[in-house]
């Protein structure tokens, strides 16, 4: 009752302590009652005309409910929540999570690191001994070679970019941008990269060993090792470029979908308050017990502004009594009867 009431900005704490104090008394007199009871019935029926659905999701998730409290002089509040503040919650979710999301400049742990410039002679295997020194110009032969090899080793780019494209076919899923099959072909499509990138580091890997194993093979065979590091390099840029670009693409698929969403989500929202204002003039005469100066207020909550720190601020509408029975008796419209509410989101 408390949290409900504190979330009221123009009644806030002094609606509080007029509800705490006069709250016990209207229970001992029975005032209190038959608007308890008035307000339970109406609950009941503004949420049937609002197709809330009461029942709990899975893993215990509440389903859409109506809770009330009566506050003394004030009126009847009601906080109304549905699955639009759960939509909401997934929307700014995915927005979050797109928005974090960037292609990393930097590598994975790359397995030739240690083959620096500074360490060129430590990739030769160490300081030779004068017995077994190499020749001098096989041994600069095979070393340019092997530092050639760790240049190309991009794989650890190539892998952030699958990564970030998978995220971003999630998204794009989440925001209902493509259906099931499409999302399949495009988790093919993810998945070969990945196959081809590993594929490329583990050919990368095997002629390294190679390019170590002794001067003497690099000197006889290095038209070979140039050849195939340089098939092997053009194939990785290749890969690398297929990969960012599909990243690329599905991330700005995801951003479209997901405003898309957030326009749809807007709409809903609007569509609700138009169902809401259509429900109280429907239904709205049933509250005969509330005091004819007094007021319903109904909390939307989780829909109303988006730039608060959490996301969740609510919507609140307060609707006179007078209001809502000229609309009942067909003196004004629902879209009046909006119109003429206290409305406001905090």
């Amino acid at each position: 009752m408390v949290k409900l009431l504190t979330r009221l900005q123009p009644i806030a704490l002094a609606a509080l302590a007029i509800e705490l104090a006069a709250g016990p008394a209207m229970a001992q007199d029975g005032a209190y009652d038959p608007l308890k009871r008035n307000a339970e019935a109406f609950t009941g029926i503004l949420a049937d005309a609002l197709e809330l659905d009461s029942a709990s999701g899975p893993f215990g998730l509440a389903g859409d409910r109506i809770d009330s409290v009566y506050v003394a002089g004030h009126g009847l509040v009601l906080e109304v929540r549905s699955r639009l503040a759960r939509d909401r919650n997934r929307l700014n979710l995915a927005m979050l999570n797109s928005s974090v999301i960037a292609l990393r400049g930097g590598q994975a742990d790359n397995p030739f690191a240690m083959l620096a410039p500074e360490a060129r002679q430590q990739a030769l295997g160490g300081p030779p001994s004068a017995a077994l020194e190499d020749d001098a110009v096989e041994a600069g032969a095979r070393a340019d070679l092997l530092l050639r090899a760790r240049d190309i080793d991009i794989s650890g780019l190539v892998s952030s970019a699958i990564v970030q494209a998978g995220e971003y076919a999630r998204l794009l899923r989440e925001a209902e941008g493509v259906d099931s099959e499409t999302l399949e072909q495009l988790r093919g499509d993810i998945e070969a990269l990945r196959r081809e990138n590993l594929a490329g580091a583990d050919r990368l890997r095997e002629l390294t060993e190679e390019l170590r194993a002794g001067a003497a093979a690099v000197a006889n065979n290095s038209g070979r090792f140039e050849e195939a590091l340089g098939d092997l390099s053009l194939e990785m840029e290749q890969l690398r470029s297929r990969a960012e670009s599909l990243a690329g693409d599905l991330r700005r698929r995801s951003e479209s979908a997901q405003a898309e969403r957030a326009d749809r989500w807007r709409e809903d929202v609007a569509e609700f308050e138009r169902r809401l204002a259509r429900a109280l003039c429907d239904y709205g005469a049933s509250l005969r017990e509330l005091p004819a100066d007094e007021n319903l207020t109904i909390v939307l909550a989780g829909l109303g502004k988006e730039s608060t720190a959490t996301g969740r601020a609510d919507l609140v509408h307060s609707f006179r009594k007078a209001d809502i029975l000229r609309c009942a008796s067909g003196q004004i419209d629902p879209p009046t009867l909006a119109a003429n509410s206290d409305r406001y989101s905090y």
